[in-house]
């Protein structure tokens, strides 16, 4: 069993192999192939041009033979180049036979035309032409036309092996050059010095068979950068959050101890009990926070009721309202039903209801407004009369506004509420959106369709302004 301070090893990356090695090993079968093919074809086209020149030799001898006659020979004179290589035989009208070319007869006489006949042992192939009452017959043997063949064959063969060589040797410095962009690429995407450093693949124009693996790529890209950004952005806020009733704790507990008068001692321990359900309230947003963005958080799309579902919530927000001095309200219509995931759009409206009663005075009303649009959208509306929000903050999807009059209260509006409430309507494939509030305040409206089908899925600028 490995011990648990072991260090686990690195899995082990499948290889299918070499991509130059398997195109050429396809290449080579492929030529292989393909040069037996050719062989064939080639040698089967020789030996029919081989006979078809044999064919014809054979008759310019015999024609040669009616226009020129028969000369006599030298006996001393040399043979032609062309002696033994076929049997030249005439015969007269009256049958006799009057010449041939060979010791012997020679294959029999024939009628006038192509014949194929065997003769000596051999097979032959005999013209015989009949002219001015004399029969000339021109015949050669077949071992005659195959010694010629193959005596052809080398040349043939050494040609086709040089020039499928060449054909190799050229395809595969081809299919080099066409995967030369890959290795192109991988130097790329090879490992940058800092983590934050993703390679810009525009710099240079990629081949048309990888330009949508690039566009794919640089869009993996910008959503790790926007998503690496969003997660800094949260860290900050986090942390922003965490150093307000920390440093609350810090101090009461510090004055706690110095505090001989038991009423102060009271008040002490009540702002340390706030502090405390402030933090309590961060780990949890910050747990929901973490258990939204878990890639397998799969929750089913029902439909509610909308009063039901408001009023199960109401339960849970009016305590808090009443210890405010804040009074809550709701429009819906009768009968209202919604689309939508149960839990994690409750997590939505309570950090935007927690955050409302927060940031309203005393005696003042939150507004929730429930509706479903005539193009079949629905929206959740929560409005207060608080300090609300400078515009500039909005315009940057709830980041903190430094020069803002109360940068506490601002930085409280933009903390990991929003986040929630963005993620989850990244869930829900829709939109949150802040606005002022008629008379002053702020309501923010959460929009988002009756289904969530993929198609409609939002895209990655969508995506960067929900974060």
């Amino acid at each position: 069993m490995t011990p648990p301070d072991a260090p686990h090893a690195a899995p082990d990356t499948a290889s299918g192999g070499s991509m130059i090695g398997q195109l050429i090993r396809f290449q080579a079968v492929s030529l292989l192939i393909t040069g037996v093919l050719v062989a064939v074809l080639t040698f089967a086209l020789t030996w029919q041009s081989l006979n078809e020149s044999r064919n014809h030799t054979l008759e310019q001898v015999a024609y040669s033979v009616v226009r020129h006659g028969l000369e006599s020979e030298d006996a001393n004179a040399p043979d032609p180049p062309d002696a033994g290589q076929f049997v030249s035989q005439i015969w007269t009208a009256d049958g006799r036979l009057h010449y041939s070319s060979t010791d012997d007869d020679g294959p029999p006489r024939q009628p006038p035309g192509w014949h194929r006949l065997t003769w000596a042992g051999a097979n032959w192939q005999v013209f015989t032409l009949v002219e001015e009452e004399l029969t000339i017959q021109v015949s050669q043997a077949d071992d005659t036309r195959t010694q010629a063949f193959w005596r052809t064959v080398p040349t043939v063969v050494v040609l086709l092996c040089v020039v499928t060589l060449l054909l190799y040797v050229l395809l595969n410095a081809a299919a080099r050059r066409s995967l030369r962009p890959l290795g192109d690429l991988r130097l790329a995407l090879g490992n940058p010095q800092h983590p934050a450093q993703l390679p810009d693949l525009t710099r240079q124009p990629w081949p048309r068979e990888l330009a949508p693996l690039v566009d794919t790529l640089q869009d993996v890209f910008a959503q790790l950068a926007q998503s690496r950004s969003a997660h800094a952005h949260l860290v900050t806020r986090a942390a922003h959050e965490f150093r307000t009733p920390l440093a609350a704790l810090k101090i009461h507990t510090q004055l706690l101890g110095r505090q001989p008068d038991e009423a102060q001692r009271t008040q002490h321990q009540a702002h340390l009990l706030q502090a405390v359900d402030r933090l309590t309230r961060l780990v949890n947003q910050l747990l929901k926070l973490a258990e939204l963005e878990e890639p397998d958080h799969i929750e089913p799309t029902e439909q509610l009721d909308a009063h039901g579902w408001l009023a199960h919530a109401l339960a849970l927000w009016e305590p808090l309202a009443r210890a405010h001095g804040v009074s809550l309200t709701t429009d819906l219509a009768p009968d209202l039903l919604l689309t939508g995931k149960p839990h994690t759009l409750h997590a939505a409206v309570d950090n935007l209801v927690h955050n409302a009663i927060r940031h309203s005075p005393p005696e003042g009303t939150i507004a929730i407004v429930a509706c479903v649009q005539a193009d079949a959208s629905q929206t959740l509306t929560v409005a207060d009369h608080g300090c609300g929000m400078p515009a500039s903050q909005r315009a940057s999807g709830g980041s903190p506004d430094r020069s803002s009059p109360n940068p506490i209260a601002s930085a409280e509006r933009s903390g990991l509420g929003l986040a929630i409430v963005r993620r989850v309507m990244a869930l829900h494939l829709g939109t949150l959106t802040l606005t002022d509030t008629s008379g002053g305040g702020l309501t923010a409206t959460l929009a988002w369709p009756a289904t969530d089908s993929p198609a409609v899925a939002p895209t990655a600028a969508d995506q960067a302004r929900q974060q």
